[in-house]
């Protein structure tokens, strides 16, 4: 049987630099056949302190964000100071995960392939959904500003240019080359990471695709906890977010 395409697993974080590494631990146990690469947007005496590797050092400032919609946090800095290290592993996916998703599965990843095969898909993400010509306040924030939509009219190859998605930024899945595909895209104005990566992988042509059934178990409104867990699996999560601190505690990932 031909092995598994290797996915990186882009951990993006800001902890302290022993939760760090009991987080990557973590993930390493449960699948082994992925790579772990730190994206790190806390301070730069912690991440000298890492030791983890690959890791890099997210400087964009647009990642340290704290209303996070109306400062349009962008995760292009992210796939931008990960890429040369996607490419350096010749992986054939990249998993887009934050610090406080936590996977209760082994070989997570597997199903993750599995999953955009059956779908013929090229990105995966949960709460996918179309905004244009609603009165999400997302979109309404953006397009008030002539440059977004003009934008999207620059790069696309779709007959609706219009078209505008969202989806989480947690836990999203791609294939390479529409990783890097986003990666290398300059936008001349900031878009919500939320609006940007979908959104624009639709427009370079990569067929875009929701995470059936498992929209609830990454919920940001709520918060789950390490007592949650057996109850997720039983329900069939393969992982779950947000679960707040769990790497900073000695027993996290126990």
């Amino acid at each position: 049987m031909d092995r598994l395409p290797l996915v990186a697993t882009v951990l993006v974080t800001h902890e302290a630099p022993d939760a760090v590494a009991r987080m990557c631990a973590y993930w390493q146990e449960r699948d082994p056949d992925h790579a772990v690469v730190v994206a790190y947007g806390g301070t730069e005496e912690n991440f000298a302190a890492l030791d983890v590797g690959p890791k890099v050092f997210v400087s964009d400032p647009w990642l340290r964000t704290k209303d996070h919609p109306r400062e349009r946090q962008s995760y292009l800095g992210v796939f931008q100071a990960v890429l040369p290290v996607i490419r350096a592993l010749d992986v054939t996916h990249v998993h887009v995960a934050e610090y406080d998703e936590i996977p209760l599965v082994s070989g997570m990843n597997a199903r993750l392939v599995g999953m955009l095969e059956r779908e013929k898909a090229d990105v995966a993400g949960h709460r996918l959904t179309r905004l244009d010509e609603t009165g999400h306040p997302h979109y309404t924030f953006h397009r008030r500003d002539p440059a977004f939509h003009r934008y999207w009219r620059t790069i696309t190859c779709r007959e609706e240019p219009e078209v505008v998605l969202s989806m989480l930024g947690c836990g999203s899945f791609w294939k390479r080359r529409a990783f890097e595909a986003v990666a290398l895209l300059e936008p001349p104005l900031r878009i919500y990471l939320e609006l940007m990566l979908p959104t624009a992988a639709h427009h370079l042509g990569f067929r875009v695709r929701p995470m059936d059934g498992a929209d609830r178990f990454m919920a940001p409104e709520v918060l789950k906890t390490p007592g949650d867990f057996e109850e997720f699996r039983r329900q069939g999560a393969w992982r779950i977010h947000p679960v707040k601190g769990y790497w900073s505690e000695p027993g996290g990932g126990a």
